[in-house]
């Protein structure tokens, strides 16, 4: 299958994935990991791969670079913080809480760095999740019952989660003003990713309360309103990559995940209804 991306932005991207792998595994195994968990976080490619976008507001290389490299520790942090929580990995649950913090201390000292105000990242850091801890710990307590719901949940462990980082990749590369189209972008796209995941998590895992996938079959939420949904974050994000041309490579990457969305993963559920 061809690429959705142009050669260019895929050369790109892959560079980017291929470091910050490169960079994590050798921290993971210097650090206690086993061969086990060194493979998981090799394989997680998003991970690895979303700070390439999140930093595209800065236009040195050699800073980009630097950037991506913080962001992708602190990330993949959160997402073996994820594995803990859910305990559903089978990975040592004591690596997964050392390296977790290892590695988001280290991304705190890089980012602090980086950005020449340690401050400001630190009261980012603790403004943002608190929104995310607290959202987390209210989403599993209510779940959703309609797309409004839906969204309010998602906003805080999909969009507030990736929108901490587009705001930190602008203020690590020094670009201020950049970082409210770059949280724009990324809250935007974290929606979009959380959206595929639930309705993916549907089948896989056999999600049910709460799930979008769940919502849309028993009639809570309808086809148009999700289809809408998908075309109005990706707007969104579309909007927030325009507003400064050096962010202008962005542009085609919310409409690749709209376009996974409506035409791979949608069908099964329009069969069913159905339509």
């Amino acid at each position: 299958m061809s690429s959705p991306f142009s050669p260019e932005y895929e050369a790109g991207m892959l560079r980017t994935e291929s470091a910050n792998r490169d960079r994590i595994t050798a921290f993971v195994a210097a650090n206690g990991g086993s061969p086990e968990l060194v493979a998981h976080v090799a394989a997680i490619r998003l991970y690895l791969r979303v700070p390439h976008f999140l930093t595209e507001w800065i236009g040195e290389p050699e800073l980009r670079a630097e950037v991506a490299s913080a962001l992708v520790m602190d990330i993949v942090a959160m997402k073996l913080l994820d594995d803990l929580m859910d305990d559903d990995s089978g990975l040592d649950r004591i690596q997964l809480a050392c390296l977790c913090l290892h590695l988001h201390l280290t991304a705190l000292r890089e980012m602090c760095a980086l950005s020449r105000d340690p401050q400001a990242v630190v009261d980012l850091l603790e403004h943002d999740f608190t929104q995310v801890c607290t959202g987390q710990i209210r989403t599993k307590r209510e779940r959703a019952r309609n797309l409004d719901e839906w969204c309010a949940n998602a906003s805080t462990y999909g969009a507030a989660f990736l929108g901490v980082y587009g705001a930190l990749a602008a203020l690590c590369g020094r670009r201020p003003g950049s970082i409210g189209p770059a949280r724009e972008f990324a809250e935007a796209y974290g929606t979009l990713i959380t959206l595929a995941d639930d309705l993916t998590d549907y089948d896989r895992d056999g999600e049910r309360a709460g799930n979008i996938g769940h919502l849309l079959l028993t009639g809570a939420v309808t086809l148009d309103e999700l289809t809408g949904l998908v075309d109005r974050l990706t707007t969104r994000a579309e909007r927030a990559a325009y507003e400064q041309p050096v962010a202008r490579g962005l542009v085609p990457v919310p409409g690749i995940y709209r376009d996974d969305v409506l035409h791979r993963l949608l069908p099964r559920f329009r069969a069913e209804l159905g339509l």
